[in-house]
Protein backbone atom coordinates (compact mmCIF):
# COMPACT_ATOMS: atom_id res chain seq x y z
CA UNK A 1 0.00 0.00 0.00
CA UNK A 2 1.39 3.38 -0.96
CA UNK A 3 1.93 5.87 1.85
CA UNK A 4 2.00 8.85 -0.51
CA UNK A 5 -1.73 9.54 -0.54
CA UNK A 6 -2.28 9.39 3.25
CA UNK A 7 0.66 11.71 3.66
CA UNK A 8 -0.80 14.07 1.08
CA UNK A 9 -4.17 14.00 2.87
CA UNK A 10 -2.55 14.78 6.21
CA UNK A 11 -0.54 17.58 4.65
CA UNK A 12 -3.64 19.02 3.04
CA UNK A 13 -5.65 18.97 6.28
CA UNK A 14 -2.77 20.45 8.22
CA UNK A 15 -2.23 23.27 5.79
CA UNK A 16 -5.91 24.07 5.43
CA UNK A 17 -6.21 24.14 9.21
CA UNK A 18 -3.21 26.43 9.32
CA UNK A 19 -4.91 28.81 6.96
CA UNK A 20 -3.89 31.94 8.77
CA UNK A 21 -3.61 34.19 5.80
CA UNK A 22 -2.35 37.59 5.43
CA UNK A 23 -2.70 39.30 2.28
CA UNK A 24 -4.08 41.61 -0.22
CA UNK A 25 -6.39 39.98 -2.72
CA UNK A 26 -5.90 39.98 -6.44
CA UNK A 27 -8.15 38.70 -9.16
CA UNK A 28 -6.74 35.93 -11.26
CA UNK A 29 -7.94 33.44 -13.83
CA UNK A 30 -8.22 29.77 -14.49
CA UNK A 31 -10.89 28.65 -16.93
CA UNK A 32 -12.10 25.05 -16.58
CA UNK A 33 -14.48 25.58 -19.51
CA UNK A 34 -11.56 24.62 -21.75
CA UNK A 35 -10.84 21.50 -19.70
CA UNK A 36 -14.41 20.39 -20.50
CA UNK A 37 -14.09 21.21 -24.18
CA UNK A 38 -10.89 19.22 -24.64
CA UNK A 39 -11.41 16.81 -21.72
CA UNK A 40 -7.94 17.44 -20.41
CA UNK A 41 -6.34 18.47 -17.15
CA UNK A 42 -5.62 22.03 -16.02
CA UNK A 43 -1.92 21.05 -16.14
CA UNK A 44 -2.10 20.81 -19.91
CA UNK A 45 -1.86 24.61 -19.99
CA UNK A 46 -0.87 25.65 -16.47
CA UNK A 47 2.25 25.15 -14.37
CA UNK A 48 -0.01 25.99 -11.46
CA UNK A 49 -3.13 27.90 -12.34
CA UNK A 50 -3.24 30.63 -13.50
CA UNK A 51 0.44 30.63 -14.52
CA UNK A 52 0.74 29.28 -18.05
CA UNK A 53 3.32 26.80 -19.30
CA UNK A 54 4.73 27.20 -22.85
CA UNK A 55 1.88 25.16 -24.34
CA UNK A 56 -0.72 27.22 -22.45
CA UNK A 57 0.86 30.43 -23.69
CA UNK A 58 0.57 29.18 -27.27
CA UNK A 59 -3.04 28.11 -26.59
CA UNK A 60 -3.90 31.59 -25.34
CA UNK A 61 -2.19 33.41 -28.20
CA UNK A 62 -3.98 31.11 -30.65
CA UNK A 63 -7.31 32.46 -29.44
CA UNK A 64 -7.90 29.64 -26.93
CA UNK A 65 -7.36 26.92 -29.51
CA UNK A 66 -4.85 24.10 -29.51
CA UNK A 67 -1.81 24.76 -31.70
CA UNK A 68 -2.57 23.06 -35.06
CA UNK A 69 -5.92 22.04 -33.61
CA UNK A 70 -7.80 19.19 -35.21
CA UNK A 71 -11.45 18.22 -34.83
CA UNK A 72 -10.39 15.04 -33.03
CA UNK A 73 -8.91 17.10 -30.20
CA UNK A 74 -12.28 18.72 -29.47
CA UNK A 75 -14.07 16.17 -27.32
CA UNK A 76 -17.24 18.14 -26.86
CA UNK A 77 -19.18 18.42 -30.10
CA UNK A 78 -20.05 22.06 -30.84
CA UNK A 79 -23.48 23.14 -32.10
CA UNK A 80 -23.37 24.13 -35.76
CA UNK A 81 -24.95 27.45 -36.76
CA UNK A 82 -25.45 26.96 -40.47
CA UNK A 83 -24.25 24.49 -43.06
CA UNK A 84 -20.57 24.12 -43.95
CA UNK A 85 -21.63 24.53 -47.58
CA UNK A 86 -22.57 28.14 -46.84
CA UNK A 87 -18.85 29.00 -46.67
CA UNK A 88 -18.65 28.47 -50.43
CA UNK A 89 -21.76 30.49 -51.20
CA UNK A 90 -20.97 33.51 -49.01
CA UNK A 91 -22.16 36.31 -49.30
CA UNK A 92 -25.25 34.77 -50.87
CA UNK A 93 -25.68 33.01 -47.51
CA UNK A 94 -24.65 33.91 -44.00
CA UNK A 95 -21.24 32.48 -43.12
CA UNK A 96 -21.71 29.53 -40.70
CA UNK A 97 -20.42 29.40 -37.15
CA UNK A 98 -20.48 27.18 -34.08
CA UNK A 99 -21.19 27.60 -30.40
CA UNK A 100 -20.14 25.30 -27.56
CA UNK A 101 -22.25 22.22 -26.94
CA UNK A 102 -22.67 23.25 -23.31
CA UNK A 103 -23.06 26.55 -21.53
CA UNK A 104 -19.35 27.52 -21.36
CA UNK A 105 -19.27 28.73 -17.79
CA UNK A 106 -16.66 28.24 -15.10
CA UNK A 107 -16.41 29.42 -11.51
CA UNK A 108 -13.34 30.33 -9.55
CA UNK A 109 -13.60 30.74 -5.77
CA UNK A 110 -10.92 32.13 -3.49
CA UNK A 111 -11.05 32.09 0.30
CA UNK A 112 -8.47 33.69 2.52
CA UNK A 113 -7.56 34.12 6.14
CA UNK A 114 -5.67 37.39 6.43
CA UNK A 115 -3.25 38.81 8.96
CA UNK A 116 -1.89 42.28 8.22
CA UNK A 117 0.00 45.10 9.87
CA UNK A 118 0.29 48.66 8.59
CA UNK A 119 1.88 51.76 10.06
CA UNK A 120 2.50 55.31 8.87
CA UNK A 121 5.18 55.87 11.50
CA UNK A 122 2.69 57.20 14.06
CA UNK A 123 -0.33 54.94 14.04
CA UNK A 124 -0.38 51.21 13.50
CA UNK A 125 -3.31 49.10 12.32
CA UNK A 126 -3.33 45.34 12.78
CA UNK A 127 -5.78 42.93 11.22
CA UNK A 128 -5.81 39.52 12.86
CA UNK A 129 -7.22 36.33 11.49
CA UNK A 130 -9.71 37.98 9.13
CA UNK A 131 -11.82 35.26 7.52
CA UNK A 132 -12.53 36.44 3.99
CA UNK A 133 -14.80 33.59 3.01
CA UNK A 134 -15.03 34.20 0.12
CA UNK A 135 -12.45 36.76 -0.71
CA UNK A 136 -13.37 36.60 -4.35
CA UNK A 137 -15.66 34.70 -6.74
CA UNK A 138 -15.17 34.83 -10.52
CA UNK A 139 -17.72 33.71 -13.08
CA UNK A 140 -16.12 33.01 -16.45
CA UNK A 141 -17.59 32.45 -19.90
CA UNK A 142 -15.04 31.45 -22.53
CA UNK A 143 -15.00 29.63 -25.83
CA UNK A 144 -14.80 29.93 -29.60
CA UNK A 145 -17.12 30.70 -32.50
CA UNK A 146 -16.18 28.63 -35.55
CA UNK A 147 -12.64 28.75 -36.87
CA UNK A 148 -11.90 32.41 -36.29
CA UNK A 149 -13.61 34.02 -33.33
CA UNK A 150 -13.27 33.56 -29.59
CA UNK A 151 -14.56 35.24 -26.45
CA UNK A 152 -13.77 35.63 -22.79
CA UNK A 153 -15.87 37.30 -20.12
CA UNK A 154 -15.37 37.53 -16.37
CA UNK A 155 -17.75 38.78 -13.71
CA UNK A 156 -16.11 39.21 -10.31
CA UNK A 157 -17.48 39.46 -6.81
CA UNK A 158 -14.81 40.84 -4.52
CA UNK A 159 -15.09 41.03 -0.77
CA UNK A 160 -15.76 44.66 0.15
CA UNK A 161 -15.90 45.84 -3.46
CA UNK A 162 -19.10 44.31 -4.80
CA UNK A 163 -19.57 42.96 -8.31
CA UNK A 164 -17.71 44.20 -11.37
CA UNK A 165 -17.01 43.24 -14.96
CA UNK A 166 -13.32 42.31 -15.12
CA UNK A 167 -13.19 41.18 -18.72
CA UNK A 168 -15.42 41.16 -21.80
CA UNK A 169 -13.50 40.53 -25.01
CA UNK A 170 -13.97 39.25 -28.53
CA UNK A 171 -10.98 37.94 -30.48
CA UNK A 172 -10.50 37.16 -34.15
CA UNK A 173 -7.53 34.98 -35.05
CA UNK A 174 -5.44 34.51 -38.18
CA UNK A 175 -7.41 37.12 -40.08
CA UNK A 176 -5.06 37.09 -43.06
CA UNK A 177 -1.52 36.23 -44.01
CA UNK A 178 0.34 33.39 -42.33
CA UNK A 179 -1.39 31.56 -39.48
CA UNK A 180 -1.22 33.36 -36.12
CA UNK A 181 0.41 36.43 -37.70
CA UNK A 182 -2.51 38.86 -37.44
CA UNK A 183 -5.03 38.63 -34.63
CA UNK A 184 -7.50 41.18 -33.31
CA UNK A 185 -9.04 41.79 -29.91
CA UNK A 186 -11.68 44.28 -28.78
CA UNK A 187 -13.34 44.88 -25.41
CA UNK A 188 -12.10 45.03 -21.84
CA UNK A 189 -9.12 42.79 -21.19
CA UNK A 190 -5.62 42.38 -19.80
CA UNK A 191 -3.45 43.89 -22.55
CA UNK A 192 -0.77 41.74 -24.14
CA UNK A 193 1.53 44.61 -23.31
CA UNK A 194 1.83 42.78 -19.98
CA UNK A 195 2.03 39.22 -21.26
CA UNK A 196 3.82 37.10 -18.66
CA UNK A 197 3.66 39.49 -15.70
CA UNK A 198 0.03 40.61 -15.49
CA UNK A 199 -1.79 39.28 -12.43
CA UNK A 200 -3.80 36.96 -14.72
CA UNK A 201 -0.65 34.93 -15.35
CA UNK A 202 1.13 35.00 -11.99
CA UNK A 203 1.30 32.09 -9.55
CA UNK A 204 1.35 34.47 -6.56
CA UNK A 205 -1.70 35.89 -4.83
CA UNK A 206 -0.28 39.41 -4.67
CA UNK A 207 0.15 41.35 -7.87
CA UNK A 208 3.15 43.47 -8.84
CA UNK A 209 2.23 46.81 -7.29
CA UNK A 210 5.52 48.44 -8.24
CA UNK A 211 4.43 48.44 -11.88
CA UNK A 212 0.65 48.63 -11.78
CA UNK A 213 -0.41 50.74 -8.80
CA UNK A 214 2.41 53.29 -8.65
CA UNK A 215 0.68 56.69 -8.73
CA UNK A 216 2.66 59.25 -10.78
CA UNK A 217 0.43 62.12 -9.62
CA UNK A 218 1.79 64.68 -7.14
CA UNK A 219 2.89 68.34 -7.05
CA UNK A 220 6.46 67.21 -7.78
CA UNK A 221 5.72 63.74 -9.11
CA UNK A 222 4.45 60.52 -7.58
CA UNK A 223 5.37 59.45 -4.08
CA UNK A 224 3.86 55.96 -3.75
CA UNK A 225 1.16 53.56 -4.81
CA UNK A 226 -2.62 54.03 -5.00
CA UNK A 227 -5.19 51.28 -5.52
CA UNK A 228 -7.72 53.75 -6.95
CA UNK A 229 -7.90 57.35 -8.05
CA UNK A 230 -4.32 57.75 -9.26
CA UNK A 231 -2.77 58.21 -12.67
CA UNK A 232 -1.45 55.49 -14.94
CA UNK A 233 1.81 53.65 -14.48
CA UNK A 234 0.80 50.56 -16.45
CA UNK A 235 -2.94 49.76 -16.75
CA UNK A 236 -4.07 46.42 -15.29
CA UNK A 237 -7.06 46.23 -17.61
CA UNK A 238 -7.90 48.27 -20.68
CA UNK A 239 -10.94 49.10 -22.77
CA UNK A 240 -9.13 48.79 -26.02
CA UNK A 241 -8.68 47.59 -29.57
CA UNK A 242 -5.57 45.48 -29.95
CA UNK A 243 -3.71 43.79 -32.77
CA UNK A 244 -1.22 41.08 -31.92
CA UNK A 245 0.42 38.10 -33.50
CA UNK A 246 3.33 35.70 -33.79
CA UNK A 247 5.62 35.70 -36.82
CA UNK A 248 8.17 33.01 -37.68
CA UNK A 249 7.00 31.12 -34.57
CA UNK A 250 9.13 33.25 -32.20
CA UNK A 251 8.53 36.94 -32.84
CA UNK A 252 5.62 38.34 -30.84
CA UNK A 253 4.13 41.80 -31.30
CA UNK A 254 1.16 43.76 -30.01
CA UNK A 255 -0.23 47.22 -30.77
CA UNK A 256 -3.23 48.68 -28.98
CA UNK A 257 -5.27 51.84 -28.49
CA UNK A 258 -7.17 52.39 -25.25
CA UNK A 259 -9.26 54.90 -23.32
CA UNK A 260 -6.36 55.46 -20.91
CA UNK A 261 -7.31 57.89 -18.16
CA UNK A 262 -10.84 57.63 -19.49
CA UNK A 263 -11.07 54.60 -17.22
CA UNK A 264 -10.58 56.80 -14.18
CA UNK A 265 -14.01 57.46 -12.75
CA UNK A 266 -14.92 61.14 -12.57
CA UNK A 267 -17.89 60.50 -10.32
CA UNK A 268 -17.09 62.39 -7.12
CA UNK A 269 -19.05 59.81 -5.22
CA UNK A 270 -16.79 56.94 -6.24
CA UNK A 271 -13.56 58.75 -6.94
CA UNK A 272 -13.03 62.12 -5.27
CA UNK A 273 -9.44 62.20 -6.55
CA UNK A 274 -10.28 63.16 -10.09
CA UNK A 275 -12.67 65.20 -12.16
CA UNK A 276 -12.94 65.86 -15.87
CA UNK A 277 -15.21 66.81 -18.71
CA UNK A 278 -14.50 64.64 -21.74
CA UNK A 279 -12.12 62.01 -20.47
CA UNK A 280 -12.79 59.65 -23.37
CA UNK A 281 -11.80 61.98 -26.20
CA UNK A 282 -8.08 61.28 -25.98
CA UNK A 283 -6.67 57.78 -26.50
CA UNK A 284 -3.55 56.11 -25.18
CA UNK A 285 -1.32 53.80 -27.24
CA UNK A 286 0.80 50.82 -26.31
CA UNK A 287 3.08 48.40 -28.12
CA UNK A 288 5.42 45.51 -27.39
CA UNK A 289 7.84 43.33 -29.36
CA UNK A 290 9.33 40.08 -28.01
CA UNK A 291 11.57 37.33 -29.31
CA UNK A 292 11.89 33.87 -27.81
CA UNK A 293 15.08 31.83 -28.09
CA UNK A 294 14.85 28.08 -27.58
CA UNK A 295 11.99 25.93 -26.33
CA UNK A 296 8.52 25.73 -27.87
CA UNK A 297 7.58 28.45 -30.36
CA UNK A 298 5.15 31.10 -29.16
CA UNK A 299 2.56 29.62 -31.52
CA UNK A 300 3.23 26.08 -30.27
CA UNK A 301 5.67 25.14 -33.02
CA UNK A 302 8.13 22.41 -32.02
CA UNK A 303 9.85 21.85 -35.35
CA UNK A 304 13.41 20.66 -34.78
CA UNK A 305 12.96 20.68 -30.99
CA UNK A 306 13.00 17.76 -28.58
CA UNK A 307 11.08 18.87 -25.53
CA UNK A 308 10.93 17.00 -22.22
CA UNK A 309 7.71 15.19 -21.25
CA UNK A 310 7.35 17.49 -18.24
CA UNK A 311 5.47 20.26 -20.00
CA UNK A 312 6.56 23.00 -17.58
CA UNK A 313 10.19 22.42 -18.48
CA UNK A 314 12.23 23.80 -21.32
CA UNK A 315 15.39 25.83 -21.82
CA UNK A 316 14.47 29.18 -23.30
CA UNK A 317 14.98 32.91 -23.05
CA UNK A 318 12.38 35.48 -24.03
CA UNK A 319 13.19 39.18 -24.19
CA UNK A 320 10.99 42.09 -25.17
CA UNK A 321 10.57 45.84 -25.33
CA UNK A 322 7.34 47.55 -24.30
CA UNK A 323 6.03 51.09 -24.43
CA UNK A 324 2.99 53.11 -23.40
CA UNK A 325 2.05 56.67 -24.39
CA UNK A 326 -0.90 58.70 -23.15
CA UNK A 327 -2.33 62.15 -22.61
CA UNK A 328 -4.54 63.39 -19.78
CA UNK A 329 -5.37 67.02 -20.46
CA UNK A 330 -9.03 66.46 -19.58
CA UNK A 331 -8.46 64.90 -16.16
CA UNK A 332 -7.68 66.96 -13.07
CA UNK A 333 -6.40 65.23 -9.93
CA UNK A 334 -6.92 66.96 -6.61
CA UNK A 335 -4.25 66.69 -3.94
CA UNK A 336 -5.18 67.04 -0.27
CA UNK A 337 -3.33 67.74 2.96
CA UNK A 338 -3.56 65.53 6.04
CA UNK A 339 -6.72 67.34 7.15
CA UNK A 340 -8.47 66.67 3.86
CA UNK A 341 -8.17 70.20 2.50
CA UNK A 342 -7.38 70.53 -1.25
CA UNK A 343 -3.85 71.85 -1.83
CA UNK A 344 -2.97 71.27 -5.48
CA UNK A 345 -4.62 70.49 -8.78
CA UNK A 346 -2.48 68.24 -10.99
CA UNK A 347 -2.88 67.42 -14.68
CA UNK A 348 -0.76 64.70 -16.29
CA UNK A 349 -0.56 66.27 -19.76
CA UNK A 350 1.57 63.52 -21.26
CA UNK A 351 2.99 60.29 -19.85
CA UNK A 352 5.45 57.95 -21.48
CA UNK A 353 6.54 54.50 -20.29
CA UNK A 354 9.32 52.37 -21.72
CA UNK A 355 10.26 48.96 -20.42
CA UNK A 356 12.32 45.84 -20.88
CA UNK A 357 10.93 42.35 -20.23
CA UNK A 358 13.00 39.20 -19.84
CA UNK A 359 12.11 35.63 -18.92
CA UNK A 360 14.57 32.77 -18.50
CA UNK A 361 13.17 29.27 -18.21
CA UNK A 362 15.60 26.49 -17.31
CA UNK A 363 14.21 23.12 -16.30
CA UNK A 364 12.14 23.71 -13.12
CA UNK A 365 13.20 27.33 -12.66
CA UNK A 366 11.65 30.41 -14.24
CA UNK A 367 13.24 33.80 -13.54
CA UNK A 368 11.55 36.80 -15.08
CA UNK A 369 11.31 40.52 -14.55
CA UNK A 370 10.57 43.96 -15.95
CA UNK A 371 12.41 47.25 -15.80
CA UNK A 372 10.16 50.28 -16.45
CA UNK A 373 11.13 53.94 -16.89
CA UNK A 374 8.37 56.55 -16.76
CA UNK A 375 8.17 60.26 -17.52
CA UNK A 376 5.23 62.56 -16.77
CA UNK A 377 4.68 66.10 -18.03
CA UNK A 378 2.63 67.63 -15.22
CA UNK A 379 0.84 70.92 -14.73
CA UNK A 380 0.32 71.71 -11.05
CA UNK A 381 -1.68 74.58 -9.60
CA UNK A 382 -1.12 75.66 -6.02
CA UNK A 383 -4.65 76.32 -4.74
CA UNK A 384 -3.34 78.74 -2.10
CA UNK A 385 -1.14 80.97 -4.25
CA UNK A 386 -2.59 80.11 -7.71
CA UNK A 387 1.00 79.55 -8.87
CA UNK A 388 1.28 77.21 -11.86
CA UNK A 389 4.33 75.03 -12.50
CA UNK A 390 5.10 72.34 -15.07
CA UNK A 391 7.49 69.74 -13.61
CA UNK A 392 8.61 66.72 -15.67
CA UNK A 393 9.37 64.04 -13.09
CA UNK A 394 10.70 60.62 -14.02
CA UNK A 395 10.55 57.37 -12.09
CA UNK A 396 12.00 53.88 -12.36
CA UNK A 397 10.27 50.67 -11.32
CA UNK A 398 11.44 47.10 -11.62
CA UNK A 399 10.92 43.66 -10.24
CA UNK A 400 12.48 40.23 -10.52
CA UNK A 401 10.67 37.00 -9.64
CA UNK A 402 11.84 33.40 -9.43
CA UNK A 403 9.30 30.54 -9.62
CA UNK A 404 10.47 27.01 -8.93
CA UNK A 405 8.69 23.68 -9.33
CA UNK A 406 9.86 21.45 -6.47
CA UNK A 407 7.52 18.70 -7.63
CA UNK A 408 4.38 19.40 -9.68
CA UNK A 409 2.15 19.75 -6.56
CA UNK A 410 4.72 21.88 -4.68
CA UNK A 411 5.99 25.17 -5.98
CA UNK A 412 7.64 28.25 -4.50
CA UNK A 413 8.11 31.81 -5.62
CA UNK A 414 10.20 34.79 -4.49
CA UNK A 415 9.85 38.35 -5.78
CA UNK A 416 11.63 41.64 -5.16
CA UNK A 417 10.07 44.95 -6.25
CA UNK A 418 11.70 48.39 -6.33
CA UNK A 419 10.41 51.86 -7.21
CA UNK A 420 12.33 55.15 -7.29
CA UNK A 421 9.38 57.64 -7.24
CA UNK A 422 9.14 60.74 -9.39
CA UNK A 423 9.11 63.11 -6.41
CA UNK A 424 12.79 63.31 -5.39
CA UNK A 425 11.82 63.89 -1.76
CA UNK A 426 9.93 60.59 -1.57
CA UNK A 427 11.60 57.46 -0.25
CA UNK A 428 12.10 54.51 -2.55
CA UNK A 429 9.67 51.59 -2.35
CA UNK A 430 11.09 48.12 -1.77
CA UNK A 431 8.86 45.11 -1.32
CA UNK A 432 9.57 41.41 -0.90
CA UNK A 433 7.03 38.67 -1.61
CA UNK A 434 7.33 34.95 -0.83
CA UNK A 435 4.85 32.25 -1.83
CA UNK A 436 4.51 28.53 -1.24
CA UNK A 437 1.84 26.76 -3.28
CA UNK A 438 0.48 23.27 -2.75
CA UNK A 439 -1.63 21.99 -5.62
CA UNK A 440 -4.00 19.75 -3.67
CA UNK A 441 -5.65 18.41 -6.81
CA UNK A 442 -5.57 19.66 -10.37
CA UNK A 443 -8.18 22.36 -9.76
CA UNK A 444 -7.58 23.22 -6.11
CA UNK A 445 -4.60 24.86 -4.50
CA UNK A 446 -3.50 26.25 -1.17
CA UNK A 447 -1.12 29.19 -1.00
CA UNK A 448 0.85 30.57 1.93
CA UNK A 449 2.09 34.02 1.07
CA UNK A 450 4.03 36.70 2.90
CA UNK A 451 4.68 40.23 1.66
CA UNK A 452 6.75 42.85 3.48
CA UNK A 453 7.82 46.44 3.13
CA UNK A 454 11.61 46.15 3.21
CA UNK A 455 11.95 49.64 4.67
CA UNK A 456 9.47 49.20 7.52
CA UNK A 457 9.14 45.81 9.18
CA UNK A 458 5.73 46.72 10.63
CA UNK A 459 4.20 46.97 7.16
CA UNK A 460 3.45 43.45 6.05
CA UNK A 461 0.70 41.01 5.29
CA UNK A 462 0.45 37.26 5.39
CA UNK A 463 -2.28 35.14 3.96
CA UNK A 464 -3.40 31.59 3.56
CA UNK A 465 -5.46 31.30 0.43
CA UNK A 466 -7.57 28.36 -0.66
CA UNK A 467 -8.59 28.54 -4.27
CA UNK A 468 -10.49 26.17 -6.51
CA UNK A 469 -12.13 26.27 -9.92
CA UNK A 470 -14.75 24.14 -11.64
Amino acid sequence: MSHARPIARCLTLAMVSFAVVLGAHRPASAIPAFARKYQTSCQTCHVVFPKLNPFGEAFRLNGYRMPAETEEEIKETPVSLGSEAYKKTWPSMVYPSTIPGHVPLAINIKMADVYASQTDGTNRTITRNDFQFPQEVNLFAAGTFGDTFGYLAELTFENGAGVSIERAQLTANSLFGAGHAVNFKVGMFAPDLEDGFHEMWLMTNNGIDSLFTYNPIGPNGGTGTAEEGGGISLPENVKAIEFYGVAKHRLFYTLGVTDGLGQVSTDPGSNPQSTGNDVHSAKDWYARVDYKFGGMGLDGDTTGKTLPPENWRESSVRVGLLGYYGTGNDVVFHEFDDLGNPTFDVIDRRYVRAGLYASWLWRDLNVFGVYLHGKDDLTTTDLTTAAVTQPNPTYDAWFVQADYVIRPPFQVSLRYEDVAPGDPSAASIRVGNANFTYLIVANMKLMLEYQRDLHESKNYNAAAVLRFAF
